[in-house]
């Protein structure tokens, strides 16, 4: 009985002690790779897709988005996984205020410790996706550069 009393007590005093958490440290950028935005020439379809990776982690995974049914424009994306779904993205088309076209927006989240989530985002002017003439049909080309980084983290 002593025997009992003394690994219950043992036990439950293990049980007891506090438990420190593990802190996380929350990432500063988000490394974006291979970008690349079109719609179909001659055809229906859009195409999105990039990588991204997270400094000092093992983080690397791919984000895409396809459809057959986007004629020359880019369409919004709502917010949808990556490969990996601790990551997820959207793209968008801000409106245009008078005398421009809208920005084009990507937005970015990535959950790092279990529950605590960080974004961030990407905006272009939409000079970097011009429309283009394939002669009987016009299509958007992403033509900015391929590989940026997200540092506006929050």
């Amino acid at each position: 009985m002593k025997t009992f009393a003394f690994v219950s007590a043992l036990l439950l005093g293990a049980s007891a002690a506090p438990v420190n958490e593990r802190q996380v440290q929350a990432p500063t950028e988000f490394d974006i790779t291979s970008f690349s935005a079109n719609t179909l020439p001659h055809g229906t379809g859009a195409f999105i897709s990039f990588n991204i990776a997270v400094p000092d982690t093992s983080l690397s995974t791919t984000c895409s988005y396809s459809d057959h049914s986007s004629v020359s424009i880019l369409p919004s994306v709502s917010m949808r996984p990556c490969d990996d779904a601790s990551v997820q993205w959207e793209f968008s088309q801000d409106p245009s205020q008078p005398g421009t076209d809208g920005s084009y927006r990507l937005v970015v989240t990535y959950a790092y410790d279990a529950l605590v989530e960080i974004a961030g985002f990407h905006e272009w002017p939409a000079t970097d996706f011009p429309l283009e003439n394939f002669g009987s049909t016009v299509e958007t080309f992403y033509t900015g550069t391929p590989d940026f980084t997200i540092t506006n983290l929050s």
